[in-house]
């Protein structure tokens, strides 16, 4: 799979291990992101993506994308046209026409239970030929970042491609949330995010 050059986004920040000499039960051991979501920058907003990821969490992940009800925008994706050839192909005489953060929301446990037993790492690179990134700026200081993405669970790839990602400065808060998503494919042997959200929904 091909790794772009100039940012990887990955943190795999793993809760250390207590001192004491108790031992937890099954039931009081939990998997806990050690950082709250950040959504000071394009970067920390991406790196907060990924830890949701990392960690499972529909909380978390969920806060990424522009809420209608919370900052008045509303967050909104489209397919490659070739994983809607496919989809169509396969037998499926319909597909969103519209894709929002609610249908995101929805379709991320079933993105994350596809390998139960591996943490999902993500990785984002700059993607020059797109365009790289570009500071649009405006009142809601807008940056369209073009980025090669990447999601294994351990070493099975689960996801690549490509996306033009959206990013505004919204709500009360003035944070860096995601309003569009531009899906692309970039490899042949792996689906792209757009295909797992066709299939998940």
């Amino acid at each position: 799979m091909h790794r772009g050059r100039s940012l990887i986004l990955l943190l795999l920040l793993l809760v250390a291990p207590g001192c004491d000499d108790s031992h937890p039960t099954e039931e009081e051991i939990q998997i806990v992101d050690p950082l709250p979501p950040n959504f000071s920058s394009p970067d920390s907003t991406l790196a907060s993506l990924a830890r949701a990821l990392h960690y499972r969490s529909t909380t978390n992940f969920s806060l990424v994308f522009a809420d209608t009800m919370i900052e008045r925008r509303e967050f909104h994706a489209v397919f490659d046209s070739i994983d809607i050839i496919e989809w169509v192909s396969t037998g499926h005489s319909t597909y969103p026409s519209d894709w929002r953060r609610d249908d995101e929301v929805a379709f991320f446990p079933n993105f994350v239970a596809s390998y139960p037993d591996a943490f999902y790492d993500t990785y984002f690179t700059v993607d020059d030929a797109r365009g790289g990134k570009i500071n649009v700026g405006g009142p809601t200081q807008m940056e369209i970042w073009n980025m090669h993405y990447r999601v294994w669970a351990g070493a099975t790839p689960v996801a690549a491609g490509s996306a033009a990602l959206k990013f505004e400065r919204i709500g009360l808060a003035g944070e860096y949330k995601l309003t569009y998503w531009d899906d692309h494919r970039d490899t042949t042997n792996v689906r792209s995010w757009g295909k797992h959200r066709l299939e998940g929904r």
